[in-house]
């Protein structure tokens, strides 16, 4: 089995790391053979290492400390918590809608009292 390293490291620093059991040499470009030595620190340090590479050949690599892992994205709730976010949705446009029609009626009330006032007004001021 042939392990091979990626020379450039990626932008967080690691290095792509691959083996194939029929390889007997480095089949990409840009990448190099990892001698049978090296090969278990570089499983084990995951490819975030620096690699000593001399006359085209990896000599040795020193591992690095890995970056941390970003936080995982935010799972989307379920349809049951979708459900009851709509259900208390609806209840409160249930209430907001009860809330607007008394209102209304209470100003048509109002409404109403002010123009018999008016009415009164103007029947005292012969009208």
């Amino acid at each position: 089995m042939l392990a091979i390293i990626e020379i450039k490291a990626r932008e967080d620093g690691g290095h792509g790391l691959q083996s194939q059991s029929h390889r007997t040499e480095c089949w990409l470009e840009g990448w190099i053979a990892v001698p049978p030595l090296l090969e278990q620190a570089a499983w084990d340090c995951v490819g975030y290492c620096d690699l000593d590479i001399q006359d085209g050949k990896l000599v040795g690599l020193t591992p690095r400390e890995r970056p941390p892992r970003p936080e995982p994205e935010p799972q989307p709730p379920s349809a049951e918590e979708r459900l009851g976010l709509l259900e208390e949705a609806l209840a409160q446009t249930d209430e907001t809608a009860i809330a607007l029609f008394e209102s209304q009626a209470e100003q048509a009330s109002i409404n109403a009292q002010q123009d018999d006032a008016l009415l009164d007004i103007y029947e005292m001021l012969g009208g």
